[in-house]
C-alpha cells in the first residue's frame, strides 16, 4: 500500500522542481524529504527519483505516480470536505494568500473569524496574481485573492474555482497640482501622450499584470515616458504620485484614499478584477467556505 503523506510529497516534489523548495513548503528539512521519496521508491518498488551530485528530478515512473498522486489526492481531499460538511463545524487549518494592496482590507474579516472559530487557524501568506493559481492547485494555498488587470480575466479551469468579487475602474493618477488636474475629463489618446511625455511614469517592476497592463495601454496611444521609475506596490505608487514624484496608473479606489492624487479615467476604460481561487474538491469545507465569504465581505461590491 502506497503511503498518502508520501504521494502527497512526491506531488509537490513533481510541482516544485526541487528538494529544497518542497521541504520550504511542507515545513520538512530537505534530508527528510528525501528520506520520504525513497521510502516511498521501497514502497513502489521502482526508482522514482534519479538523483546526481547536484540535483534530483523525477524518473518516467516518478512522473507518472505523480499524476497518480494528484488525482489521488483530489479525491481524498473532495471526500473530506463533504465528511466536514456533513459536520458542519468550521475549523482545522486554512491557508490563505492575498496581494499586498488587498491585505489591510482582508485581515480584519479573516481575524474576526478566527476569533469566532477557536477550533479554526487561518495561516496569511503575501502572494503575488501571476503565481497564485498555480500556487492553489498545488496545494500550497487554500485560498487565494489577486487581481487580474486584463480584459478578460480567468475562467474556472481544471480543479480551480474563480470567485469574481469586484471589478474596479483603473485612473490616470496625477499629483493634485498638475496643470491638468484641475481640467477634469477623460484621459483620451491626445491627452495621455501629454501627460506622460513630460512626467516621470511610475509602475510595478516588469512582469506584474498592473506592469503589463499600462504598458499596453501606453503602447496602443504612441504615448513614450521620458523616465520610468519602478516600485513594488500599488499603495506606494499613489504616495509617490502625491509626492509630486510622477504619474501612474492606479485603482480608483487607491488614488480616491491618497490625499494630494487626482485620477482621470482614460478612454477607453481599464479595470482591473478582484479574484479569489479555491480549488473544485474544497467547495464543501465549511472553514475554506468561511474564508471565501470573508473575503466577499471585505473585498466585494460596495467595499
Amino acid at each position: 500500500m502506497l503511503d498518502l503523506r508520501r504521494l502527497e510529497i512526491l506531488h509537490r516534489f513533481s510541482a516544485r522542481g526541487t528538494i529544497t523548495a518542497t521541504a520550504a513548503d511542507l515545513g520538512y528539512s530537505p534530508s527528510a524529504v528525501s528520506q520520504q521519496l525513497a521510502a516511498l521508491e521501497r514502497e513502489a518498488g521502482i526508482a522514482l527519483v534519479e538523483r546526481t551530485a547536484r540535483r534530483a528530478s523525477l524518473t518516467d515512473a516518478g512522473r507518472e505516480l505523480a499524476e497518480h498522486a494528484a488525482r489521488i489526492l483530489d479525491a481524498v481531499e473532495s471526500a473530506e470536505s463533504r465528511m466536514r460538511a456533513r459536520v458542519g463545524a468550521i475549523g482545522g487549518r486554512v491557508t490563505v494568500s492575498c496581494i499586498p494592496a488587498l491585505a489591510p482590507a482582508l485581515a480584519p474579516h479573516l481575524a474576526e473569524l478566527q476569533r469566532g472559530h477557536p477550533e479554526l487557524t487561518v495561516v496569511a501568506h503575501e502572494t503575488g496574481s501571476t503565481t497564485a493559481a498555480a500556487a492553489v492547485l498545488d496545494r500550497r494555498y487554500d485560498l487565494a485573492v489577486i487581481d487580474d488587470w486584463s480584459a478578460h480575466p480567468p475562467a474556472e479551469g481544471t480543479g480551480l474555482s474563480v470567485h469574481r468579487l469586484r471589478r474596479e475602474d483603473i485612473v490616470l493618477a496625477l499629483p493634485s497640482g498638475h496643470p491638468l488636474a484641475e481640467r477634469p475629463g477623460p484621459a483620451n489618446a491626445a491627452r495621455l501622450r501629454q501627460i506622460v511625455g513630460d512626467r516621470t511614469w511610475l509602475c510595478a517592476p516588469a512582469g506584474q499584470l498592473s506592469r503589463a497592463a499600462g504598458d499596453q495601454r501606453l503602447t496602443s496611444v504612441g504615448a513614450v515616458p521620458p523616465r520610468r521609475w519602478e516600485f513594488e506596490g500599488l499603495h506606494v505608487l499613489a504616495a509617490l504620485v502625491a509626492a509630486g514624484a510622477g504619474v501612474a496608473f492606479l485603482p480608483a479606489g487607491i488614488a480616491r484614499e491618497q490625499a494630494g492624487v487626482t485620477g482621470l479615467r482614460p478612454v477607453p476604460r481599464m479595470q482591473r478584477t478582484i479574484l479569489a481561487l479555491t480549488r473544485t474538491t474544497t467547495r464543501e469545507d465549511p472553514a475554506i467556505a468561511a474564508c471565501l465569504q470573508a473575503a466577499k465581505q471585505a473585498l466585494g461590491s460596495g467595499h
